[in-house]
C-alpha cells in the first residue's frame, strides 16, 4: 500500500499542473476502502488487470472548470495535463501506475457520488509493481519524431 506522504506528493505535482487561465478544475478521488476499490475494479470490468491494486484514483473535470477557443472545449486538454502530472510523479514515487480510459463512466460516478455536471476522463491505479520494469524497447528513436529549427 503506498505511503500517505508519497500519496500527497503525487496529488501535489498534480495541484501544480498548469491549466487554461489558471482555473484549476480537476477534482481527484482518491479511493483505499477495500469494498469501494473491489467496485471501482468490477465498474473498470478488464478481467483480471488490476485485480490486487491497493489503491485507485479517479480525475474529474466539469466543462465549466476551463475554457473554450473558437468553439474548442479545452476541459479534456485540462484533464489531460493534470492526470499525466500525477502519473509521472506516481513513477517518480516507485509505484506502478497506468492511465485506464475503458470504464462505465456512469457506474464509476454512482460508485464515487460525483455529480451530473463533471466528466471522469481517466482512471489510475496505484501501488507498488509486481515486478521489477524492463528496458522499454518498443519506442521509436528521438531522431525520428525530433527536429530543429524546421520540420
Amino acid at each position: 500500500m503506498p505511503e500517505d506522504e508519497k500519496i500527497n506528493r503525487i496529488l501535489e505535482a498534480a495541484r501544480l499542473a498548469p491549466t487554461w487561465a489558471n482555473k484549476q478544475g480537476m477534482h481527484y478521488i482518491v479511493v483505499k476502502d477495500k469494498e469501494v476499490v473491489k467496485a471501482v475494479w468490477e465498474a473498470i470490468g478488464q478481467k483480471q488487470k488490476f485485480a490486487e491494486c491497493p489503491i485507485f484514483i479517479i480525475g474529474a473535470i466539469a466543462e465549466s472548470g476551463s475554457g473554450a477557443n473558437h468553439d474548442e472545449k479545452y476541459y479534456p486538454v485540462d484533464f489531460g495535463i493534470c492526470f499525466e502530472h500525477l502519473i509521472l510523479a506516481a513513477t517518480a514515487e516507485g509505484l506502478g501506475t497506468c492511465w485506464i480510459g475503458w470504464f462505465d463512466e456512469q457506474k464509476i460516478k454512482k460508485i464515487l457520488s460525483i455529480p451530473a455536471k463533471y466528466r471522469v476522463l481517466g482512471i489510475t491505479p496505484l501501488g507498488y509493481p509486481l515486478k521489477q520494469k524492463g528496458e522499454v524497447k518498443d519506442r521509436k528513436l528521438l531522431e525520428d519524431f525530433v527536429h530543429y529549427n524546421k520540420f
